[in-house]
């Protein structure tokens, strides 16, 4: 086996994705941003096989590689005025791509080869390295745990019926909360202008500031359409925007899984109105037009009591256990 590092999005080899996190489109999203790069890294096999030389009359060997499994990882700067060593981190969405022919024990073997490579790259370049939403059973738990700090995470998956009513499966109170918005004049611009776009954005930069969190440039959230793997929504209440969402989307195999990226709503209460649970309602509703899975994209760690856990919950959908794994790069 060999690894490969692939950081320019024209090297990007051919495969089926497995989840948005592993497309091109993915990459591209990024690919002008100055505090954020996305790098492949690629395990490939050396086969053998024979061909004819028409020029020589003869049957010889050649080698090719083969794609055995890939792991996508995002690295963000957090804090602009340190080095990024100090004040970036180190991302890698769900587990690696794997082809269909490759055996649990290769599948092992090279996940090795990309852990040991991805501390060994990240290690000037970010505070900590983390793999998220790996599942409990997954064949890669050994070697995560071996070399990392294993964090037990909640997640929210929200399988919905082509045409299916999402309210149908809401609590009463969000369904309350939810008929009262719209009686007090709420709409959902899902078509918003830039403009509309670059306000939704300031209420999620303050938020994201508020807890200490990198986030991308608004040009992220402008070009995510125009890529065709999510969409911007937006929720107006008195010509203002009180909230909004991201939703990424990606079809595999004929079914069609939905994430909740971003969304932020305004800071104040507002009297008969509850953005957060329209924008939460909308997201699921445009998974509903054609049927697929909601993913939540987290529900916070199991040790802890956490509102948007309760928040998310109250519009159906399964709690599931997943793992987070996270490497200090200083040690």
């Amino acid at each position: 086996m060999k690894i490969e590092i692939i950081e320019n999005i024209e090297d990007f080899p051919q495969f089926e994705a497995q989840n948005v996190f592993q497309t091109k489109e993915w990459m591209r999203l990024f690919e002008h941003e100055k505090n954020t790069k996305v790098v492949l890294f690629a395990v490939y096999a050396n086969v053998q096989c024979t061909m004819h030389n028409a020029q020589l009359d003869a049957i010889k060997d050649v080698g090719e590689s083969q794609l055995l499994l890939l792991q996508p990882v995002v690295i963000q700067r957090f804090v602009k005025w340190l080095p990024w060593r100090l004040g970036a981190y180190a991302v890698a969405w769900r587990e690696p791509w794997r082809a269909g022919y490759v055996t649990d024990e290769e599948a092992v073997e090279a996940f090795k080869l990309i852990h040991e490579k991805i501390v060994k790259y990240c290690r000037k370049r970010a505070l900590y390295v983390e793999y998220r939403h790996f599942g409990q059973c997954t064949i890669y738990n050994a070697q995560c745990t071996m070399h990392y700090k294993s964090l037990p995470w909640w997640n929210i998956y929200h399988d919905i019926e082509a045409k299916e009513d999402v309210t149908e499966k809401m609590k009463r109170d969000k369904r309350r909360q939810l008929k009262q918005s719209f009686e007090a004049g709420v709409e959902v611009v899902l078509e918003p202008t830039r403009e509309q776009i670059v306000e939704w954005y300031g209420l999620l930069k303050r938020l994201y500031r508020r807890i200490h969190r990198p986030l991308p440039s608004v040009n992220v959230f402008l070009r995510l359409k125009e890529l065709g793997i999510g969409r911007v929504f937006v929720v107006v209440y008195n010509g203002r925007i009180v909230s909004g969402s991201t939703v990424l989307c990606c079809a595999i195999d004929d079914c069609r899984v939905f994430y909740e990226w971003y969304r932020a709503s305004v800071d104040e209460r507002i009297e008969g109105v509850y953005p957060s649970v329209v924008a939460t309602w909308q997201a699921l509703s445009l998974a509903a037009e054609r049927g697929g899975r909601f993913d939540f994209m987290g529900a916070g760690p199991m040790d802890k009591t956490y509102g948007v856990r309760d928040f998310k919950l109250s519009f159906g959908g399964e709690l599931t256990p997943e793992y987070r794994y996270r490497k200090l790069m200083l040690f």
